[in-house]
């Protein structure tokens, strides 16, 4: 197996308050929690992958058995169907062949679902930027779930920075944490940090992967990777204003040791800067850019520093999702979770062309099943949403490639649309480039 891929906290089988000491808030209050994860093979070639989970002693408590996935193809574990004692679990997938990962965990009832990305081996790191943190801000919280990725215990820290301040308003550490586990950090019981927004950095003594859960007072539910550099430009491909009930909000953080200048370049040619201080962030809500009732479009985010963007979505029935803003892209993007109509969810796909020039977008989907957008603009973003899609079968659950002539970044959102109750049906993550 010459590939890896990590999933900080494959949230499984009946994670009860109190069950496990170290997770007890994890991801948040509304379990028992329950996840499924999905693997997308990258390559066109058959491979053949394996995943083991561990407890948060670092304890293996499941080893699979070899499973194929055929090219471009998907394979589906459901967590909770697995013989395992009910606890929160790590992960590590190795394959033979280039792979994504995507982890869908709900809370009780199915209600406060989020979604976030495997992380690949080759991008974990001693260093962990998270860009928004939360402890009782406007109802939310949140905790952050740091898994240990080496072969020996590690001491993991981990540093909260206030808007404004480079210098740590509060930090915690933990030691000695096992080779594959997970540990968790609540902002919630935190000593030392007042209510309020925040970003936060995770400083290890070896490599580590990193996410952040964050819910509301009212049932929502985020979850996003924690990024291990930044760059000078980011891409948020999906923001709204009102759109179909959705907002965004758009936090920038600075990775360098000084302030920084960020201009945010809407899709509609809007912009607006502000001047962000080494270590913390900066929130752009979108209902307060000007922008138009009802738009949905993209943003290019540039920095004279080194940046990270957050998308934080939701609307008025708690529907709730976050995503990473993108570095960079390429022509080709993969999917690795797709559905049409699947135990009452369905997917929609956008994409931003970062390139140079206006580009054609088209979607694979595993099925052999393609549909394309022409012509869309730089900076401009092309939608797909699955429900419309003609040939696709209802009850679809596969994946897609998305490719371009030009440079795209997309993102996939996960909604039972039909689903009048207000709760949080919402699951969001990046589509992975390659």
């Amino acid at each position: 197996m010459r590939r890896s891929m990590l999933i900080p906290l494959v949230l499984g089988l009946s994670l009860v308050v109190g069950i496990l000491p170290v997770a007890a808030q994890v991801p948040g209050p509304n379990g028992p929690y329950n996840s499924a994860f999905t693997i997308q093979n990258l390559e066109a070639t058959p491979g053949t992958c394996m995943y083991e989970l561990y407890d948060g002693t670092g304890t293996m408590a499941y080893a699979s058995t070899s499973f194929a996935v055929s090219g471009s193809g998907s394979y589906f574990v459901y967590v909770g169907g697995l013989t395992v004692p009910s606890n929160a679990y790590s992960a590590v997938i190795s394959c033979d062949v280039n792979v994504a990962a995507v982890s869908n965990y709900t809370g009780s009832g199915g209600a406060s679902a989020a979604s976030y990305g495997g992380i690949a081996s080759a991008k974990t790191a001693q260093n962990v930027s998270l860009p928004g943190v939360y402890k009782n801000y406007y109802g939310y919280n949140s905790n952050v779930v740091v898994q240990n990725v080496t072969a020996a215990p590690v001491d993991v820290t981990l540093k909260v920075y206030s808007p404004g301040n480079s210098t740590p308003v509060a930090q915690e550490q933990k030691l000695a944490v096992p080779a594959n586990a997970a540990v968790s950090f609540n902002q919630a019981t935190m000593a030392g940090l007042a209510n309020g927004l925040y970003s936060a950095k995770v400083e290890a003594t070896g490599a580590v992967a990193a996410i952040v859960n964050i819910w509301s007072s009212v049932g929502q539910q985020y979850s996003y990777g924690g990024v291990v550099s930044g760059s000078g430009t980011a891409y948020a491909p999906v923001l709204m204003n009102g759109y179909y009930g959705f907002n965004t909000a758009l936090t920038v953080q600075n990775l360098g040791l000084t302030s920084t200048d960020v201009t945010v370049t809407y899709s509609n040619g809007k912009t607006s800067t502000a001047s962000v201080a080494a270590g913390s962030s900066k929130l752009f809500y979108t209902p307060n850019e000007g922008l138009p009732a009802g738009w949905l479009g993209s943003a290019k985010i540039v920095s004279s520093g080194e940046i990270v963007a957050l998308v934080n979505e939701s609307d008025s029935t708690n529907r709730a999702a976050s995503y990473i803003g993108f570095a960079t892209g390429s022509t080709s993007a993969n999917a690795p979770i797709v559905l049409k109509t699947y135990y009452g969810y369905s997917t929609s796909i956008t994409c931003q062309n970062i390139g140079a020039a206006p580009t054609n977008v088209t979607v694979t989907y595993s099925s052999g099943v393609t549909e394309s957008r022409s012509g869309v603009a730089v900076n401009g973003t092309a939608l797909f949403y699955q429900p419309n899609t003609a040939g696709l079968a209802s009850g679809f659950n596969g994946s897609a490639v998305i490719t371009a002539a030009q440079d795209i970044v997309c993102v996939v959102n996960e909604n039972q649309v039909t689903n009048p109750t207000a709760l949080d049906f919402l699951l969001t993550y990046e589509a992975v480039s390659q």
